[in-house]
């Protein structure tokens, strides 16, 4: 696969098709063009399945998706891109999708047209797919409420003639994100911890949209003082080798110690030094697996004095030894 060649999925999958009997199917990519799973299926509680792409191709370029979805089952997918992709193309809604984005898929929607790739970059992809019934189950609503919320956003898009990316994710899906797919990949027998995650990523999603829209209750914290709340994790990130305490932090941004952790709990669902620990750990996992420093100089780098405890906490929030992602 040349540079910006554009291939079928067909092709890619060598004829194999995603669904068999209304049902989603693994298929590998062809060894012609790349390596790894188009399409990895794992089925969870009756009528839930958590479906990842984890490949690279040969070369840079684009694939066509099949136009034809009368076999596809009718459920509501939540789709997150976390490496790889450089846009995914839709008719409807016109937001396209690229690394670090999201997006939600009903069956009344058009498909994805287009998936335009990095060469030999893994390409990592991690959707929930649930159907209607056990949708509205879980959650009391209905899609139509939801394409409701993503219809009043891409309206607005339209508006601006703004060829925006989707939803940007947020901290809290990217952390459960990575959770769910180490799960998947490097633990197919945790069922049951890849279906708390696969339905806590659903909820965040669902969160997020109705955030956006305003569709949300939201209390005195997450109201009033998001603007502070965000200004507290603008300077954790920048001064996580040496941060402030928890008062003064609350001082540096105008609000009292109680206002401060509710905050993040609210925004968040963890504390201020919860929330320091996780961003020390994903920072130092982006820096090993970018072959920017060793495990020993990542750990030093995000304000670990210890080795040993940089690498108990790294295996309890990846569910891996940091030399795993060198």
């Amino acid at each position: 696969m040349g540079n910006m060649v554009t291939v079928d999925t067909h092709k890619l999958a060598e004829g194999s098709s995603f669904y068999a009997d209304g049902q989603l199917q693994s298929v590998t990519v062809n060894p012609r063009y790349g390596s790894g799973y188009l399409s990895q299926v794992r089925s969870l509680t009756s009528g839930i399945s958590v479906v990842i792409q984890n490949f690279s191709l040969h070369g840079e370029g684009a694939f066509r998706l099949p136009r034809d979805q009368e076999s596809c089952p009718p459920v509501i997918a939540f789709f997150t891109c976390y490496s790889g992709v450089g846009q995914i193309s839709y008719d409807r809604p016109r937001i396209p999708l690229g690394n670090g984005f999201s997006n939600i898929n009903f069956p009344e929607y058009t498909a994805a047209l287009s998936m335009d790739v990095k060469g030999n970059t893994p390409i990592q992809t991690l959707i929930v797919c649930m159907e209607l019934a056990v949708f509205a189950e879980l959650t009391g609503k209905t899609g139509d409420e939801l394409i409701e919320a993503l219809e009043m956003l891409n309206f607005h898009a339209g508006e601006r003639q703004k060829k925006d990316w989707s939803r940007s994710i947020d901290f809290a899906q990217r952390m459960c994100g990575y959770q769910a797919l180490d799960s998947f990949i490097n633990h197919p027998r945790d069922t049951l911890f890849l279906e708390a995650k696969a339905l806590e990523l659903a909820a965040l999603h669902i969160r997020q949209l109705e955030h956006l829209t305003g569709k949300t209750d939201q209390r005195e914290a997450a109201s009033q003082h998001v603007e502070k709340i965000a200004q507290a994790c603008l300077i954790l990130k920048e001064k996580m080798a040496a941060p402030p305490g928890a008062r003064e932090l609350a001082r540096k941004v105008g609000l009292n110690h109680n206002q401060l952790v509710r905050g993040f709990r609210e925004m968040f669902g963890l504390g201020p030094f919860e929330y320091l620990r996780a961003i020390r750990l994903e920072k130092a996992r982006e820096l090993i697996a970018g072959h920017e420093c060793n495990v020993t100089e990542a750990a030093f780098n995000v304000g670990y004095s210890s080795l040993s405890h940089f690498s108990k906490a790294f295996r309890d929030e990846f569910g891996i030894n940091p030399k795993a992602c060198a």
